[in-house]
């Protein structure tokens, strides 16, 4: 079973994306303060306004790496999810981990609505990841979710037949 990415889907996120980093830039370049309005607590302090620019730094720094991420996998001419009798391969989001023995897999569970994967090994599926990715799979770790964590909503229609077919080839624990 193999599922491919939906493209109009992927364009549609990328353009939401760049135009969230883009907003979130223009408050970061943009003095505010000088714009005629009430009082209002975040422009009026400048403590909390310069925090207030700092996290729109952050979140569009984040938002145009998500942008960049999609636009890159909208390129890439690889499946979004395949499933074969050798191995299962993840390529839904920016911290798959990609082709996977079923042999490896020492857990599937489903959480919150995310089929997770807990492997034997992670070591050499998480050496060719970077830093933000690696924050990420943590964060995923420390929420109680697994090494690979997909979410059927990236691809609803085949949402019920992946799930099928995945379990004809391994287990899923509740």
């Amino acid at each position: 079973m193999t599922i491919k990415q939906n493209k109009f889907q992927t364009i549609l996120y990328a353009i939401i994306t760049f135009v969230a980093a883009a907003g979130l830039f223009c408050f970061v370049i943009f003095d505010m303060r000088k714009l005629p309005h009430d009082y209002s607590f975040v422009l009026d302090n400048a403590g909390v306004y310069w925090l207030f620019k700092a996290l729109c730094l952050i979140g569009g720094f984040f938002s145009a790496a998500g942008g960049v991420y999609l636009f890159k996998q909208m390129l890439s001419k690889e499946p979004l999810i395949e499933i074969c009798d050798e191995y299962f391969y993840d390529n839904s989001s920016a911290i798959s981990l990609g082709k996977i023995d079923w042999s490896e897999m020492e857990r599937v569970y489903i959480k919150g609505g995310f089929l997770n994967i807990k492997l034997k090994n992670p070591e050499p599926y998480l050496r060719k990841k970077n830093w933000l990715q690696m924050l990420m799979i943590k964060g995923n770790y420390r929420l109680g979710y697994g090494d690979v964590c997909i979410s059927p909503e990236r691809f609803k229609k085949e949402a019920e037949s992946f799930i099928d077919e995945f379990s004809k080839r391994r287990a899923i624990d509740q």
